[in-house]
């Protein structure tokens, strides 16, 4: 790969008006929201204090709640919000395929617990936030198998292909001398490696990108890391010059955009949703706070003595009037009623922020008003589907490909050996995210089941005939499924038909049984007892004798 083309993609990308505008509308967004994120444009130095005179804390408060609420309700800890499952849902009625899944789900579920990836996941969802557009790296750890980095967005830019997936990113970074020598070694400018060798100067910090993109003529199967899927190229902005060339199965890097418009390439937030809300609000408290101050200390009137006075309404103040005309004095100022009918313009706007981060929806007990836990979680359920545009979106373009990530790291360090088997030789494998917001959604469906399901039973006392347009069996699993019931307490389907068939066998035997005890009964009662040693005598020892076997 030309790397003047890869530097000029790069230089492109950074300075394009789409970009500078979004980082406008990112910064202003995050001085209401998150005072002490990085600064994107380069407006303060570390440690800086923020310019903006913050009054409220509303969208700090609002953004923390969402970030909290959506980590819980797609990634619940201490739950399996993961499932593996093939692509061929017909393979899940083999009993060796759902216990090999089942096997590996859990393996993968504990290698992400052990990981950082929650911790990592919070900062993207915390950016989604507020920004609307981050990006999450995965790499393979010698320590924990899997490691991730989130990333801001004042570092990393990224391309589109014809589809609007995101298939190339560019990540600028710094490091110092030294730094810069223990990862790329010799290969480093040789200025940068002079200065490495003085501890004096080993510090000095210099500019790198790092460039992921689609390998056009890559070889499948190659074990050349210069012939894998994924071209990767680090590239230090000192002399130009191409520091390390390798290559990925799969996209390391995942960019999610929690809002998206078909004309824009950068993600939008909730934040943005209210983002004239925001400077309003705290416009208006403002205003409150000076309503306050005059109720607790309200101007003053006194006589004017001639000389020419300035009129103020600020609290404490004097308004000086004429004595002499009574008609010159000024009507008392009532500033008590002006401070309610702010604070409630006030708690109206906030509940519109609030609103935009779908707090309400991730705090069902904030409109909980006497209702049973029944009627509490179907109106949760409900909520929920709210959510269902943006966590398709997050889930598809951004957790699935991180985690297939993970997952092709975990496969390749041969940690799946259960997956040999004859059953998924040829099967492809997907991920079933099922965290409370999909959940919900299933929910949903299963209410209309049961509800059905209710209603032809009365029906079926009528006629019970149409309980044969139900596959029972089917309905069962789907159940279970929804409701999460863990795959060791279900028993496969070969298991179920034995017991059926044994059940079915043992009700054929009683029947038997039955109609041998009846006809030796009327054989009794319609016949003498036949005389020693005869033929018909042979027949009832017979027929005695299976009544006594069954």
């Amino acid at each position: 790969m030309d790397i003047s083309s890869l530097i000029q993609m790069y230089k492109r990308e950074k300075s394009s008006s789409e970009r500078a505008n979004f980082e406008n509308l990112y910064e202003s967004a995050a001085d209401f929201c998150n005072p002490s994120a990085d600064n994107i444009q380069n407006k303060r130095s570390k440690g800086q204090r923020d310019d903006v005179e913050r009054i409220t804390d509303i969208g700090i408060k609002a953004r923390r709640m969402f970030t909290a609420g959506m980590m819980s309700h797609l990634f619940p800890q201490g739950q399996n919000w993961i499932r593996i499952v093939p692509t061929d849902r017909d393979l899940m009625l083999n009993d060796n395929v759902v216990r090999a899944l089942s096997s590996t789900t859990k393996k993968f579920i504990r290698a992400i617990e052990d990981s950082n990836f929650y911790e990592e996941m919070g900062q993207c969802i915390d950016h989604c936030g507020y920004i609307g557009t981050t990006a999450l790296y995965c790499e393979p750890s010698p320590k924990r198998m899997l490691n991730f980095r989130s990333h801001y967005i004042n570092q990393f830019y990224f391309c589109e292909n014809y589809l609007g997936e995101v298939d190339t990113v560019i990540r600028e970074f710094k490091l110092t001398a030294r730094q810069a020598v223990q990862q790329f070694g010799e290969d480093c400018p040789q200025d940068i490696f002079d200065l490495a060798q003085n501890p004096s100067t080993s510090s000095r910090e210099f500019s790198f990108i790092h460039i992921v993109m689609p390998r056009s003529d890559f070889k499948l199967g190659s074990t050349d890391k210069k012939e894998k899927p994924i071209a990767s190229y680090y590239i230090s902005l000192t002399g130009n010059k191409l520091v390390m060339e390798s290559g990925f199965d799969e996209m390391p890097y995942s960019v999610a955009r929690f809002y998206k418009t078909n004309y824009e390439k950068y993600g939008r937030s909730p934040a943005l949703e209210v983002f004239s809300t925001l400077p309003l609000i705290n416009r208006m408290e403002v205003s409150r706070i000076r309503g306050a101050e005059r109720v607790s200390n309200p101007p003053w009137l006194a006589p004017n003595d001639g000389s020419v006075r300035r009129i103020s309404n600020n609290s404490g103040s004097i308004i000086y009037y004429n004595a002499g005309n009574p008609l010159s004095k000024p009507e008392q100022l009532r500033p008590m009623d002006n401070v309610i009918v702010n604070d409630q313009m006030i708690q109206k706007k906030e509940q519109e922020i609030l609103d935009a981060f779908y707090v309400p929806l991730f705090n069902p007990l904030m409109n909980k008003q006497n209702m049973t836990a029944f009627e509490s979680q179907e109106r949760l359920n409900l909520s929920l589907q709210f959510l269902t545009p943006a966590v398709n979106r997050v889930n598809k373009y951004f957790v699935t490909p991180i985690l297939e990530r993970a997952f092709g790291i975990m496969l390749r360090a041969n940690m799946f050996p259960e997956l040999e088997i004859d059953e998924l030789s040829s099967a492809s494998l997907e991920f079933d995210l099922v965290g409370k917001a999909s959940i919900a959604s299933r929910q949903m469906e299963l209410f209309g089941t049961m509800t059905a399901i209710q209603q032809m039973s009365q029906i079926a006392q009528i006629n019970p005939e149409i309980f044969d347009n139900v596959n029972i069996d089917k309905t069962a699993r789907f159940i279970q499924e929804v409701n999460m019931m863990p795959i060791d307490l279900q028993l496969p389907e070969e298991q179920v038909q034995e017991i059926r068939n044994g059940r079915a066998e043992a009700a054929a035997a009683q029947q038997q049984a039955m109609q041998a005890q009846a006809l030796s009964d009327a054989y009794v009662k319609t016949t003498k007892a036949p005389e020693q040693g005869s033929g018909a005598e042979f027949i009832q020892q017979i027929v005695n004798q299976g009544a006594e076997e069954s």
